[in-house]
């Protein structure tokens, strides 16, 4: 029996190793996701950036428009201003005159602000560009890595499962089945270690009795507790 236990131990030892391979090759994902996350909010923020350079743009062209427009109807204003026959026209024209200028003097503002936020925004594509292309350099390089990393635990993986399967062959169909059950309740410890009469899975103090049969080693024994199939810890590799 002791030979059986130990060989339910590697058993369990095994089972956690390939558990803890899965879990490992499924956060290699994780590095993939984030730099494809990163990469993609940078697309956006480039997006977004030309998106604002176009209406930057447009607002210049705008304003220089409306700057034209201005000029041509004082030019047009001050032609009439030599053909007036009263004052109370030519006062009018002035103040119109005046109003255009002033116009013009504000969307000549409007004009150098856009202009200047569409070198900014100039400057800012370029840089995202950049930083695009190195994030998109960056995401190649990490799925080439996580690649060999996932074709390493797959090879482990493989390795284990192989060394399962045989663990599996040498231990007894009724055991087997046995554990098999108690495993997926408890797949970490349906195997419980026994110190100082303590059951290492529940922490509860063992029977006397169970202690003896456990030394003696005839047949399994169970924690009356939990229910976990119980192996002195010296017993234990």
């Amino acid at each position: 029996m002791k030979v059986t236990l130990q060989s339910l131990q590697e058993l369990q030892q095994t089972n956690r190793k390939l558990e803890q391979l899965a879990r490992d090759k499924e956060r290699l994902s994780i590095d993939v996701k984030n730099q494809q996350r990163l990469l993609e909010q940078k697309k956006r923020r480039a997006e977004a950036t030309h998106k604002e350079h176009m209406d930057a743009s447009k607002a210049a062209d705008r304003a220089q428009l409306q700057i034209e427009a201005a000029e041509q109807d004082n030019q047009r204003l001050q032609l009439q201003l030599n053909t007036v026959s009263n004052q109370r026209e030519y006062d009018a024209i002035q103040t119109a005159i005046l109003s255009n200028q002033a116009d013009i003097h504000k969307w000549e503002d409007e004009a150098l602000a856009s202009l200047e936020r569409v070198d900014e925004l100039s400057a800012q594509g370029q840089r995202l560009a950049a930083e695009i292309e190195a994030a998109s350099k960056e995401l190649e390089q990490v799925k080439r890595e996580v690649a060999r990393k996932e074709e390493d635990y797959n090879q482990q993986i493989s390795k284990i499962s192989s060394e399962r399967r045989q663990i599996r062959e040498n231990i007894r169909p009724e055991v087997l089945q046995a554990y098999d059950r108690l495993a997926r309740s408890h797949p970490h410890t349906a195997l419980a270690t026994v110190r100082n009469r303590i059951c290492g899975g529940c922490h509860t103090r063992i029977t006397k009795q169970s202690e003896n049969l456990l030394m003696r080693g005839a047949d399994l024994v169970y924690c009356h507790s939990c229910g976990r199939l119980l192996m002195l810890a010296e017993q234990a590799s």
